[in-house]
Parts: C-alpha cells; structure tokens; sequence
C-alpha cells in the first residue's frame, strides 16, 4: 500500500445550468485501491481518524469507500479511491503525507483490517449528466464500471460523449476516466455510470438505450472489455 492516500470513485462536477452536460477535465488525477478487507470497520474508523487529524483536515481530495457487490475474479472485496481538485494538489499531499506521522498511523491502521490487491492511478477525463443530482452525493449509490483496453482513446472519447448526451435520465451520471497503471489489469479506460441504486442500474444497461448500436459500431474495432464491476459506496470523506 504505497499511497494510500488514493483512496476511490468520485468525482467534482462543474455544472452549467441543470441540464444534462459533458465536461472535460485535463487534470483532475485520482489513485485507487483494491481492497481485500477483514475488518469493514475498521476501515472506516482508520479513514475516520485520519481525516481528523492535523494531516487529514489539510487534504484538499476526496477519498470514497466502496464495497464490491459483483467483482469477477478478483478477490476484493472493497475499493478506496481518492480524487485530487489537480496534479499540483496531488503532488502536495502525497509530499505532506510522507513525512506525517498521522499518515504512518493510517497506514498501520489500514493493514490490521485489509490487504491491497491492485492499485491504479489515472485522471478523469470527462462526465456527462448533471452534477447536481442527488445521486452524487448519496451513500448507497452504485456504480457499474467497464474496464476497457482502448486503441484509438480519441475515437472512443467522442463516441462516448455522444452516447451519453443522447441518454438523458435522472439519477444517472456517466465518468470517463483514463488509466495510467492498475496493476496486472491490462486496461487503459473505465467508465462508471452512477445510480441510485441496484436496481436503476440493472434496469437501465447501455443495451436499452438510445444510439447503443451505433456506439457499438463505432467502438467495437478500437476497444476491449476487460472486465466489468459493480460497487457501492459505504463511506465519503470531503475535503
């Protein structure tokens, strides 16, 4: 657990207006992590103490608690993501939390209640939806995340941003985020589309929606699905 301080998937929003909208963000990093977890709660009370810490209030990311509900093969059972406002921001507390003994603490704390089977680290590329949307901020929303390995990462972005502008709904927000390294996980993409829950995300699959075979066109010569993942967030720390 390298840096923990990357903790899981969310993201910050600018919204123009209430109507449905996609936005490009070309330095906004995030790290993720993971998890296989032995003490749920644990967790929570080490991410609880860190963030009242001296080290923890001067952090400027977001870190989201999520538990996997359908992982695949892998074997984690949570994912800790932490979304940083930009590089320069990441870069300063990643050096503040070298030297924190408050980071140290957190560390050890998390060690006694988990284990990290992979890391990742990326930037978010885009959203589509509105910001403002409850289901933003709601604990228990769900996210279903593709993993993809992409050719052509231009292509893919305006097919994507099409598609999504296309499907309007409420209670759903779409992310595109690229992948620098994640591990033994081959790809170089995901997309998380945010629900209220596990049944709006089952009843509304990109299959049923409007312009999917087009999209498919478009696609299907320039990326791979690696993997699909569906979690929810259990926790939420803001800065």
């Amino acid at each position: 657990m390298t840096q923990i301080s990357a903790l899981i998937n969310r993201c910050l929003f600018v919204t123009l207006g209430l109507t449905f909208t996609t936005l490009i963000y070309a330095q906004q990093p995030f790290q993720t992590y993971d998890m296989i977890v032995s003490d749920p709660a644990g967790v929570v009370a080490a991410l609880d103490k860190f963030k009242a810490s001296q080290t923890g209030q001067q952090a400027s990311s977001t870190v989201v608690l999520s538990q996997y509900l359908a992982n695949g093969e892998s074997l984690a059972t949570h994912q800790i993501l932490v979304l940083y406002p930009t590089i320069l921001d990441m870069d300063l507390e990643l050096k503040r939390n070298a030297t924190s003994d408050d980071w140290s603490e957190l560390l050890t704390d998390i060690r006694s209640a988990a284990s990290v089977e992979a890391e990742g680290i990326g930037q978010v590329l885009a959203s589509a939806g509105n910001p403002n949307d409850p289901v933003m901020t709601a604990i228990g929303r769900v996210r279903v995340t593709y993993q993809l390995s992409v050719d052509d990462p231009a292509t893919y972005a305006s097919a994507w941003s099409d598609f999504a502008n296309d499907n309007l709904q409420e209670n759903n927000v779409s992310i595109l985020r690229s992948v620098i390294a994640y591990g033994a996980n081959p790809s170089t993409h995901l997309v998380s589309n945010v629900y209220s829950s596990l049944g709006e995300a089952l009843s509304n699959q990109p299959q049923t929606m409007e312009g999917y075979d087009e999209f498919l066109q478009r696609v299907s010569s320039i990326r791979t699905v690696e993997g699909r993942v569906i979690s929810t967030v259990v926790g939420e720390w803001r800065p």
